[in-house]
């Protein structure tokens, strides 16, 4: 099922590109201003970007560390990591930036050495029992883990009207698909117990959420941004029913009908989960 936020595994370099373009300003970014926002200014810290992807949150990160401080970013796929190199200016000499193909699940990194793990837009595609565990790992004792993620209420406009199609024409395979779709957004509860489960301490989630806005529902359809993060997954919904591509249609033309054919916003729903490594 794709994710949302992402890119799939085995990106090329036109779409690392197009995807620093078209999901970090209007999306992803959005996120990952939630961690740099909790790092205070000056701080003195060794930190490791999980799923660094393309170098956001990494460049406004580092810039938040004093001196003495640096980042390590990893991420599985090689040419997010090669175009994050690219544009690594803000770092000039080398010395306080690096950049590692891994992924998160089986980090090569010695015990207790970062005093923050970050990830933006990571924990919906990763296993949790094998990541985190490893970012606990490499965590000092009272290193902080900040980590984004969509949570539960997320493009809630879009699976409501998938929901009454399913509803209206008796598919309840439909139906069945579009609730696995919504679990993949937590709650703030599912993801606090997550963190907990797995060790951590002082765990707290905050959301803040935001709008994503377009002239009407055709316009929604064509945007190059919900051509990566929405409608792939709603695709995945329709995409196992005989005329999938009319149940798409039936969607547009449903949200068209339900706004009058005018303006209309999907909401994200925009969490931070901290966390800190036991002493």
């Amino acid at each position: 099922m794709p994710g949302a936020g992402r890119t799939p595994p085995g990106t090329t370099a036109n779409e690392a590109l197009q995807y620093e373009a078209v999901v970090v300003p209007r999306y992803s970014g959005r996120f990952a201003q939630l961690i740099v926002d909790d790092i205070p200014a000056g701080t003195r810290a060794t930190v490791l970007d999980v799923g660094c992807g393309t170098g956001t949150p990494t460049f406004e990160v580092l810039r938040r560390l004093s001196e003495g401080g640096r980042v390590i970013a990893v991420d599985p796929d090689q040419a997010l990591i090669d175009l994050a190199r690219r544009r690594a200016s803000v770092d000039p000499d080398g010395r306080r930036l690096f950049f590692k193909c891994e992924a998160a699940d089986e980090l090569h990194f010695g015990d207790e050495v970062f005093d923050y793990v970050v990830g933006n837009l990571v924990l919906g595609e990763l296993d949790g029992s094998a990541a985190l565990p490893e970012m606990r790992r490499v965590l000092v004792p009272g290193g902080r883990l900040l980590l984004t993620q969509a949570m539960s209420g997320t493009f809630e406009e879009a699976l409501d009207i998938l929901r009454e199609i399913a509803v209206k024409n008796e598919r309840g395979s439909l139906g069945q698909r579009v609730e696995t779709v919504a679990q993949k957004y937590p709650t703030r509860l599912e993801l606090t117990r997550l963190a907990e489960a797995t060790g951590f301490a002082d765990v707290r989630v905050r959301e803040d959420s935001f709008r994503l806005s377009f002239r009407n529902a055709r316009e929604l359809f064509q945007d190059p941004l919900l051509r990566i993060i929405g409608i792939p997954e709603w695709r995945w919904i329709a995409g196992f029913e005989a005329g999938g591509e009319k149940i798409l249609e039936q969607m547009e033309h449903t949200l068209e009908t339900y706004f009058g054919g005018g303006p209309l916003s999907l909401t994200v729903n925009a969490g931070l989960l901290t966390a800190r490594r036991a002493p």
